[in-house]
């Protein structure tokens, strides 16, 4: 009895040493891995990353995504985004924003991001040139982490603390109604995300993310549509990581696919178009790495929904 019961507070200490680790990690800038959220339907999110997206759909689109990453892991990482973009009158210019809430553990990042795109049509295709201006806040509850299994205090989690950080991205993306092609970079500053302690050289900053995506809907016939893409990411510090997937269509209205991770996950997919303004679309995630024994998978919904469908340019929901 007295191993099992010091078996069950070792094990409880180290889910709360975890937690706290996870946490404290991110906080600090010295996790060696990306900071930017994951979205296994990063298609459907991509203004998210890129800004030149901004204006590329012949109306206005909205799109809300919520994301719970490894369901049963102690702190683990929860996402919701909402964004909104549309052309202006002239079809050449491009706004939107979007808001990204990201958890995990105790800290927490809220952004609010502003893009512009400038459209420039080359025959059947057109380039997109973006700029955002993100705003963000980094806090973490450290009154909430627990340092000891006994409820011990530590002074130096008295106190709360937050910090507001202001950078910059851009983008570039090449598209039209069945292709896409983008890089981006949507935080070009190291900007700081902690608050500088008098006498230490060191200051976690948010890393320089590169991303290139792409895809292509190949239309076999009126039942059939086939559409594969990617997403690269690349942070430094970090392994390259690719998102790699397909998706099956019949007849546009409901789609299945299939992706994987690399290092990371493999996803199945399904999407329903219930109209030419309203999709829904849900992931599930079962992970491939050493956390695979740890957690319950991970699970993300978008919701879409176009206003203003232009009718004279699309006759079917586009398929991204």
């Amino acid at each position: 009895m007295k191993n099992l019961i010091q078996n069950r507070t070792g094990m409880r200490t180290g889910i709360i040493r975890l937690s706290f680790l996870l946490s404290v990690l991110l906080f600090q800038g010295k996790a060696n891995a990306q900071q930017d959220p994951h979205y296994s339907m990063f298609m459907f999110n991509a203004l998210a990353f890129n800004p030149a997206v901004a204006g590329s759909h012949d109306d206005i689109s909205s799109t809300l995504l919520f994301r719970k990453q490894w369901v049963n892991f102690p702190g683990s990482p929860r996402t919701a985004t909402f964004n909104m973009h549309a052309p202006l009158k002239n079809d050449k210019v491009g706004v939107g924003g979007s808001f990204i809430s990201d958890q995990i553990g105790s800290f927490r990042q809220n952004s609010l991001n502003l893009a512009y795109a400038y459209h420039l049509k080359l025959n059947k295709m057109r380039l997109a040139l973006g700029l955002q201006a993100v705003g963000s806040n980094f806090s973490i509850n450290l009154t909430d982490v627990k340092t000891s299994a006994n409820g011990t205090l530590d002074n130096s989690f008295a106190q709360n603390t937050s910090v507001f950080s202001v950078n910059f991205g851009t983008g570039a993306y090449l598209y039209n109604n069945d292709f896409w092609f983008g890089v981006s970079a949507p935080h070009l500053l190291n900007s700081g995300i902690e608050k500088k302690q008098t006498g230490d050289p060191t200051r976690a900053r948010q890393a320089t993310h590169l991303y290139v995506m792409g895809g292509y809907v190949a239309t076999i016939n009126s039942m059939l549509a086939i559409k594969p893409s990617f997403l690269v990411k690349q942070v430094k510090g970090a392994p390259v990581q690719a998102d790699i997937n397909a998706m099956v269509y019949f007849y546009k209205l409901v789609g299945v696919g299939l992706s994987y991770r690399t290092r990371d996950a493999v996803s199945m997919m399904a999407e329903v178009n219930i109209n030419r303004n309203f999709k829904a679309a849900y992931a599930f995630d079962q992970t491939t790495s050493g956390l695979q024994n740890n957690q319950s998978g991970s699970h993300e919904i978008i919701v879409q929904y176009h206003f203003g469908f232009n009718k004279k340019k699309l006759t079917s929901p586009r398929l991204y």
